[in-house]
């Protein structure tokens, strides 16, 4: 089953935000989340998480309109927004929104090197 690419996340970036070296792979946060600078202490997965999938399911929107590529992919979905709220307390409005990825893994994960999406 074919999956994405990281050169396939840093085409629907527009930008070199995922480079590898050997087994290490390397995310510029300034460029998926304009964040110049970041600890780990930070409170930011959330933020990690949603732009890296709104990352992913752009890439599987512009793979899945190549007409090359046969077999579509469907692990990506855009996420599914509530009714915006306003919060008392700031004054601000928010948007809840829900995510999801779907996966094919063996039973034995150990078993596996790759796992496809």
């Amino acid at each position: 089953m074919p999956d994405l690419t990281f050169g396939d996340l840093n085409d629907a970036l527009e930008e070199t935000a995922f480079s590898v070296s050997g087994s290490e792979l390397t995310i510029d946060l300034n460029l998926l989340m304009g964040e110049s600078s970041i600890s780990l202490s930070d409170q930011k997965v959330a933020e990690f998480l949603t732009n890296l999938l709104d990352v992913a399911s752009a890439a599987q929107e512009a793979y899945n309109a190549n007409n090359a590529n046969t077999t579509k992919l469907a692990s990506y979905p855009q996420p599914v927004s509530g009714i915006p709220f306003v919060d008392v307390a700031s004054g601000n409005f928010f948007v809840s929104s829900t995510y999801s990825f779907s996966s094919q893994a063996p039973l034995n994960k150990a078993a596996t090197t790759a796992v496809t999406a």
